[in-house]
C-alpha cells in the first residue's frame, strides 16, 4: 500500500500519556586544562561521537533517530524506519556514558525527550512499544522474522529494543539513584520473561515482536533453531547482557536468574554456536560476537567457568578470520560463508561492518580486564588503527563524492522487496555530512571508510561502535586495593593519575600521580622490557617484573613519572580480503598504507607521526564527581 504522507504535526500516538517526574543525570564533576601531547585521545573521540548521537535526530518526531543514510546519491540523505525503534536503545545507552567520562552537556534536550518517550512508551503490562500513529514509519523495512508475534495493533514492542532498554533504564538508575528507573525496570523484566518458553535449566523466545495483551504458548518451537536469520537464537545475546547489567545496577535476582536461562540456551541450544564456540548458522560476526560479550558478563557474575571459557573461545575464532596486525575484522567470518537472504550476499564481502568492530573492542577489553585473557595489545592494535581510523572526524568529504551521484529517488509504496533501502517520505537532505561527523564507517576497508558499495552508513552500527568507546576509556587503567595498574598507554586522566602518551612519536609515557599507590605499567608487545627505563621526579627508579607489567613501585601525590623505551618503523606486507597491503607501522600504529583509499582515505599519517617528537596540545579533562562504572 502506499505511504501516507507524514505530518511533523500528527500527534504520536504513546501507549502512555503519563510522564512522572524524574532525575536526569547532572554529570558533575572537575573539569580542567591541560597540555598534553596531541596523540590518540579516547576522551576526545568521544566528544565527537556525542555529536553524531545527537544530531542524527529529528525534533520533528522527539527527537527519535534517523535510521537509514544514502551517501550513494546527490545530495545525501537520511530517512526513517522501523530500525529506528529498534536502533536508538544503542544511542540511548551509548550517550549517557559517553557524557559521564566527557562530561559534555551539548545538546542535552536529545537525553531529556528520550526518557520522556519511553516513560510513555511503557505500558501498563511493563512492556516498551512503539507506536504506529505519527510513526508511519514502525511497519515499514521488517526483516525477516522480525515480524513475528505481531497482531497488528497500532502498539508494536520488539524483543530486540526491549532488551536493550532493560540496560538502558538500569544505567539510569545507576547515574541518578532515581527510583522510577529501577520500578520501570524490574516491570520490564517480568513481562519480558512472559514472552520465553521454560525447559528444564534454559529459555528460549518462540517470537521477536509483541503486542499488548500478547501471550505465547509453552508448547511453542524456537523461532529460529538453526540461526539462519537476524531475529533469531542470537538475539538472545542481547537480553542475556542486558539482565546482567540490571542485576548489578538494582540487585533484581530474577534478572539473573532469566540471563542464566537464556545464557545456557544460547550456549547449548541455539544453533548459533559449535561446542568450541565456533559460529554456526547465520554468517554474521556481529550476531555472534556480541552475544558472546553477554555470555561473558553472565559467566563472570555467576563464576561459570565454562562459559567464560567459551566466550574467550568464540572470540578466538573471530579473531582468526580477520587481520589482528590493524584490527580489522570481516562482517562475514570466514572465506566461505555466504548470506541467503535479504540484501547482504555479495556486498558483505571483504568489508568491516562497525558493529563487528566495536564488538571486538568491548569484548577484548572486557576478557582482558576481567584477567580472563591478555588481549591488550590485540585491543591496542584495533583502537590505533581500523576502530578509530573508521571515525567520521570531517564532513567536506561526502560533498566531493557524491558530485557525480544521480539525485534521490523517493520510495512511495510499502511493499515492494527492499523497501527498507530505499528513501522514503520521510526523509531530509539537511546537513547529512555535517550532522554525521562522529559516526563510525558501516562498512569499512582496510584503507577507506566506505569504498562505494552500497549506501555507505546505517545507524546501527554507530550506535555499537560509541558504547565500544566507553569500555576502552573504562579499562585504560584499574585500581585495586592500593595498586593501579595501567593496561594501555593512551591519553587518560583518573583520581589517581593523569595519563600522558606520547606514542607513536616516541616511546614514552608520563603520568602525574594525584593520590599515593603502587604503580604498574604495562609495556606493549614491540617494547622489550630491559629497554625501559624509569624515572620519578627525574631519578631513575630500577623496575620489577610481572609479565609485561613494569612494577614502578609506591608513588606519592605531585610524583612525575616517566616511562621511556625504543619505538620503531617496520613495513609489512599483508593479504587483506584478497587485496595485498603494504604497511609501515611505528609501535602498533600504522602510519603508512599503499594502496591508499578513495572516499575518506585511513593513514594520513606519513608525516607529524614520524617526526620523533610529539607536537602538543591544549584539552580539557573531566573527572566524574560519581563515577559509574558500567559493565
Amino acid at each position: 500500500m502506499a505511504i501516507k504522507p507524514w505530518k511533523s504535526s500528527e500527534p504520536i500516538g504513546y501507549i502512555s500519556n503519563e510522564i512522572p517526574k524524574f532525575d536526569p543525570p547532572n554529570y558533575e564533576g572537575e573539569r580542567y586544562e591541560r597540555m598534553v601531547p596531541d596523540t590518540l585521545d579516547v576522551a576526545e573521540r568521544a566528544d565527537y561521537a556525542i555529536h553524531f548521537l545527537t544530531n542524527v535526530v529529528d525534533p520533528d518526531a522527539d527527537y527519535e533517530i534517523y535510521f537509514s543514510v544514502a551517501l550513494n546519491c546527490n545530495p545525501a540523505v537520511m530517512w526513517h524506519d522501523m530500525n529506528g525503534a529498534n536502533i536508538q536503545p544503542k544511542f540511548m545507552e551509548a550517550l549517557p556514558l559517553l557524557r559521564s567520562i566527557t562530561g559534555n552537556r551539548s545538546n542535552k534536550v536529545v537525553d531529556d525527550a528520550w526518557a520522556k518517550s519511553l516513560l510513555r512508551s511503557q505500558g501498563s503490562d511493563g512492556f516498551i512499544y512503539a507506536p504506529v500513529q505519527g510513526r508511519p514509519w514502525e511497519r515499514y523495512a521488517s526483516g525477516p522474522g522480525w515480524d513475528v508475534g505481531d497482531d497488528g495493533s497500532d502498539q508494536v514492542g520488539y524483543l530486540y529494543a526491549n532488551g536493550i532498554l532493560i540496560a538502558v533504564m538500569s544505567l539510569y538508575y545507576l547515574q541518578t539513584g532515581d527510583e522510577i528507573w529501577k520500578q520501570r525496570t524490574h516491570r520490564l523484566i517480568d513481562r519480558f520473561a512472559q514472552f520465553l518458553v521454560y525447559e528444564d535449566d534454559y529459555a528460549y523466545n518462540p517470537i521477536f515482536t509483541a503486542n499488548p495483551g500478547s501471550a505465547i504458548s509453552q508448547d511453542s518451537p524456537i523461532l529460529d533453531p538453526n540461526c539462519e536469520i537476524e531475529a533469531g537464537g542470537t538475539v538472545s545475546g542481547w537480553w542475556v547482557q542486558s539482565l546482567t547489567q540490571a542485576y548489578h545496577a538494582t540487585g533484581y535476582e530474577p534478572a539473573l536468574d532469566l540471563a542464566g536461562k537464556l545464557a545456557v540456551y544460547l550456549m547449548k541450544h541455539s544453533g548459533s554456536y559449535d561446542d568450541q564456540a565456533r559460529f554456526l548458522g547465520m554468517p554474521h560476526t556481529h550476531h555472534h560476537l556480541k552475544p558472546l560479550i553477554g555470555l561473558l558478563e553472565y559467566g563472570l557474575t555467576a563464576n561459570n567457568r565454562e562459559m567464560i571459557e567459551f566466550a574467550r573461545q568464540g572470540y578466538e575464532y573471530a579473531r582468526s578470520c580477520g587481520a589482528p596486525s590493524i584490527g580489522y575484522y570481516p562482517g562475514i567470518p570466514g572465506p566461505d560463508a555466504t548470506y541467503d537472504y535479504a540484501t547482504i550476499q555479495e556486498f558483505s564481502r571483504g568489508i568491516a561492518e562497525g558493529c563487528t568492530e566495536g564488538d571486538f573492542v568491548a569484548i577484548a577489553a572486557k576478557l582482558s580486564g576481567s584477567g580472563v585473557a591478555d588481549y591488550w595489545d590485540d585491543l591496542d592494535r584495533c583502537v590505533r588503527n581500523h576502530f578509530f581510523e573508521s571515525q567520521m572526524l570531517t564532513s567536506d568529504w561526502v560533498a566531493e563524492t557524491t558530485k557525480g551521484f544521480p539525485p534521490p529517488t523517493i520510495y512511495e509504496n510499502w511493499d515492494e522487496p527492499d523497501a527498507w533501502e530505499k528513501p522514503n517520505l520521510t526523509t531530509t537532505a539537511d546537513r547529512v555530512a555535517e550532522r554525521h561527523v562522529g559516526t563510525f564507517a558501516s562498512w569499512g576497508v582496510p584503507n577507506d571508510f566506505w569504498d562505494g558499495r552500497g549506501r555507505g552508513l546505517m545507524h546501527c552500527c554507530a550506535g555499537n561502535e560509541t558504547r565500544a568507546i566507553y569500555y576502552l576509556w573504562e579499562n585504560i587503567l584499574d585500581y585495586s586495593d592500593g595498586t593501579l595498574r595501567i593496561n594501555l598507554l593512551l591519553n587518560r586522566a583518573s583520581p589517581w593519575a593523569d595519563l600522558d602518551s606520547h606514542i607513536p612519536y616516541e616511546g614514552r609515557v608520563d603520568l602525574t600521580i594525584k593520590r599515593s599507590c603502587n604503580l604498574e605499567v604495562r609495556i606493549p608487545e614491540w617494547v622489550k622490557p630491559a629497554e625501559t627505563v624509569c624515572t620519578v621526579n627525574g631519578e631513575v627508579r630500577t623496575l620489577g617484573w610481572n609479565g609485561r607489567y613494569a612494577r614502578v613501585g609506591s608513588v606519592g601525590p605531585d610524583d612525575a613519572v616517566t616511562l621511556t623505551f625504543p619505538i620503531s618503523e617496520r613495513t609489512v606486507k599483508e593479504t587483506i580480503d584478497g587485496t595485498e597491503y603494504t604497511m609501515i607501522i611505528r609501535g602498533n600504529d600504522v602510519v603508512y598504507m599503499d594502496p591508499p583509499g578513495k572516499n575518506y582515505p585511513f593513514y594520513q599519517r606519513k608525516g607529524h607521526y614520524r617526526e620523533g617528537q610529539a607536537r602538543w596540545i591544549e584539552r580539557r579533562r573531566f573527572l566524574p564527581s560519581e563515577p559509574v562504572h558500567w559493565r
